[in-house]
């Protein structure tokens, strides 16, 4: 009886300790689902950073490349510039040492050098009036008689003179300003050039009964020499044209232009005050001589130790603050290569 009841004891005991292990076997399985769930959902999450991540890294690498495409093309464009600069430098220094050798020669040269009447008597006839038909009326300028292979009857004076006219005519006068001829302008233009404002005019037939023949009228300018490309400052100048304060009462009536008030050629004097380097080619001249509307197209005469010489034409003036500045086209960018 005692032993029945010993099995009996021992197959509850093995019932219990299986449904433990059951249990403990579930408990884990579910624990272990858990813990596997927790893994799947870290390593989704670590996707997550490591994607945002990414996608910070490559809007960072774009956002520098562009940064870096943007330095570039600022180190391009400082790099022309500097070239640009030191160019621009250098043909300054060019400049100022040409400048500071011609005040230098300047330092030498004599200072007691000046243009006489007796200089100018063989000259002043050969400037003569340029008197233009233009819209709103007449114009009026100046102009120089000058010899040309190509042109042996020819007029050198400001384009602009010219410009806008829709007929022209020369007329010449004496030593005591009397009109002695008109001449039409033949045909257009023989050549000019806008840079330098400079224009060679043929002279065409008399239109004026007292005309004395073209061949016999003063073209001793064209003999002249030319000045050196860069007259010292200081050195003497006159400037020989017909000036709108010159003008008189009295008329004179041309058949082509209509009836226009006589002005008087003038000279005017005054020394060289310095350079204008802001056009292409040698420098024009600031001069002291008085310059007005008409001078324009006439000629300014400069004299040094070998004596007179052609300057260049007396074109525009400068206005400052308080005073004017006649300016000179430099004779040597004028006339063309091939004619000077």
């Amino acid at each position: 009886m005692a032993k029945r009841i010993t099995l009996t004891f021992t197959w509850h005991v093995v019932v219990i300790g299986m449904t433990l292990i059951v249990c403990a076997t579930i408990g884990l399985g579910i624990s272990g689902y858990g813990l596997y769930k927790k893994v799947v959902n870290t390593e989704a999450a670590q996707k997550l950073i490591l994607q945002k991540q990414n996608q910070e890294v490559e809007a960072q690498a774009l956002k520098a490349q562009v940064l870096l495409e943007a330095q570039q093309k600022a180190l391009t464009q400082a790099q022309a510039e500097l070239t640009k600069t030191k160019a621009n430098a250098e043909k300054t220094t060019a400049q100022v040492n040409t400048l500071t050798k011609t005040l230098e020669t300047q330092a030498k040269d004599p200072k007691d050098i000046v243009i006489t009447s007796a200089d100018l008597t063989p000259y002043t006839t050969g400037v003569v009036q340029v008197i233009c038909s233009v819209k709103d009326g007449v114009s009026s300028g100046s102009g120089t008689l000058w010899n040309f292979k190509e042109v042996p009857y020819a007029v050198v004076t400001n384009f602009h003179v010219i410009k806008n006219a829709t007929g022209c005519v020369i007329s010449v006068t004496n030593s005591a300003n009397q009109t002695t001829g008109i001449f039409s302008i033949q045909g257009s233009i023989y050549t000019y050039n806008t840079n330098t404002d400079e224009a060679i005019l043929t002279i065409g037939p008399s239109i004026s009964n007292a005309s004395v023949p073209v061949a016999n009228y003063n073209y001793e300018l064209s003999k002249v020499r030319k000045c050196p490309s860069l007259m010292p400052v200081g050195s003497p100048v006159v400037v020989i044209g017909y000036p709108a304060y010159a003008k008189r009462d009295s008329t004179l009536s041309i058949d082509t232009i209509g009836t226009v008030n006589v002005i008087y050629r003038t000279v005017t004097n005054g020394i060289i005050s310095g350079y204008d380097t802001s056009q292409v080619g040698e420098p024009n001249y600031f001069v002291s001589a008085k310059i007005d509307n008409g001078n324009s197209g006439g000629m300014a005469l400069a004299k040094d130790t070998n004596g007179l010489c052609t300057l260049g034409l007396p074109t525009w003036l400068t206005v400052g603050n308080y005073e004017t500045q006649g300016l000179v086209q430099n004779i040597v960018n004028v006339l063309p290569k091939d004619k000077q």
